[in-house]
């Protein structure tokens, strides 16, 4: 059948069928359902007597919104009327945007999502053929014109999340939200603790710890010491430090090589540094020509230091492992940009905390679909490619005899292998 050229010839009219344009949001719920995050989010939710909608459908209903796309409280109404996902679902209805923020306001509530999402990260470490985890850390920040923010060193207002990240899974196992005031630094060793202690129940082991200079903190070297963690952490270039480089001699100074020969301004020194406190560690100096020296920096070269405990590890093996960090902060922005947790919902804090720890819980579902669902290519997926191959698809689930039919709809080869791999991990997992 052909539409005619002109589309102001084709008149327009609503209908409700068991047709969806978003098949893959119930599949995910129903990937999440049989991995047993709704056993999980039940344990930490009191049971709220005969309420129309359950407290797992709530919070399936919000990680949804996120993941197809939406970008505001309101946006859940654009699925609510999705009644081909819902009968996909199996739901009688789906909260709307007034009942997401009831449930947001809640004080409670934030707090249990946390604990859920941390139960959830232990059970995918668990699940993971890896023994030995990098932790990653670091603080993502982001404007809001929100009465609640405070300014934070930037010179904006703003709010601010302390992440931690699986680096091995690309997982999210600890989160802090916090006013833009909140020091960086703080709460990155109780964190990094938290990550310990979640890897322990899990069977497995934090090995090596990443940061930036935020974790320039004896306090945190210490702890590593102690727990023979390795540590790759940014070092802040205070006097000791600078005393440090000034004690490099010339001929020390080396080019870099291997897959960074091609840096052929920056050199590199190894050296040794003591803290304060007595903590003493190896520390490798990268340095190159200051591009542009002014009044506040007269300096002909600009430096950056990094620390570690490991004794053995070669320069470059050095360098090459702690910028491997920077996977963090792509982490960081699929959480900010890729699922909208940078939007700040309400005046107040604590609806704001939830609506952020809701999006770590989306981000954290999307990583157990690439890892134990979809298959080793969607590893390095995005949440842009996730929508586009798995999430708009069009389909219906029909009921043929005595059989269950969920008929995907005008797709490629490619697209439809991945879902019946996803439906074949159903079954192997199961």
């Amino acid at each position: 059948m052909k539409i005619p050229k002109n589309l102001s010839q084709v008149e327009l009219k609503m209908s409700k069928e068991g047709v969806t344009g978003r098949s893959g949001l119930g599949w995910i719920v129903g990937s999440m359902k049989h991995y047993g995050l709704d056993k999980m989010i039940k344990s930490r939710f009191p049971r709220g007597g005969n309420r129309a909608i359950k407290t797992c459908e709530k919070i399936y209903s919000a990680c949804m919104t996120m993941i197809a796309g939406g970008e505001r409280v309101e946006d859940i109404e654009i699925l609510r009327a999705d009644q081909g996902l819902i009968d996909m679902l199996g739901w009688d209805q789906m909260m709307g945007a007034d009942t997401y923020r009831e449930f947001m306001k809640d004080k409670q509530n934030a707090g249990r999502i946390r604990k859920s999402n941390e139960e959830f990260t232990i059970k995918m470490m668990k699940d993971s053929d890896e023994w030995e985890f990098t932790y990653d850390n670091d603080a993502t920040y982001f404007d809001s014109a929100k009465q609640s923010a405070n300014w934070s060193y930037q010179g904006r207002k703003q709010f601010s999340g302390l992440l931690g990240f699986v680096s091995e899974l690309g997982v999210c196992n600890t989160v802090d939200y916090r006013r833009g005031n909140i020091s960086p630094q703080t709460g990155i060793l109780n964190q990094l603790r938290k990550a310990v202690r979640q890897a322990k129940k899990a069977g497995k082991k934090i090995f090596r710890f990443r940061s930036d200079s935020a974790g320039h903190q004896d306090k945190l070297f210490e702890y590593c010491n102690e727990h023979e963690i390795e540590y790759y952490i940014s070092l802040d270039k205070n006097e000791a430090i600078k005393v440090c480089i000034s004690g490099i001699k010339e001929r020390e100074w080396k080019p870099l090589l291997g897959k960074y020969q091609d840096q052929i301004a920056t050199e590199c020194a190894e050296s040794v540094y003591v803290t304060n406190k007595g903590n003493a560690m190896r520390i490798l100096v990268l340095r190159w020509a200051n591009p542009n020296p002014d009044l506040f920096d007269t300096s002909p070269l600009c430096y950056h230091v990094i620390g570690t405990n490991n004794n053995e590890i070669d320069a470059m093996e050095w360098l090459e492992v702690h910028n491997g960090r920077m996977n963090s902060e792509n982490y960081n922005k699929e959480v900010k940009n890729g699922l909208g947790c940078e939007y700040t919902p309400s005046h107040d804090f604590q609806m704001n905390r939830c609506y952020f720890l809701i999006g770590i819980l989306a981000y954290n579902i999307l990583q157990a679909m690439k890892l134990f669902y979809f298959g080793e290519e969607s590893r390095r997926w995005t949440v842009k490619t996730i929508r586009y191959r798995f999430i708009y698809v069009c389909g219906k689930i029909v009921k043929t005899g005595r059989k269950w039919i969920c008929k995907i709809i005008n797709v490629t080869n490619e697209v439809f292998e991945l879902y019946r791999n996803v439906k074949s991990k159903l079954i192997i997992i199961g």
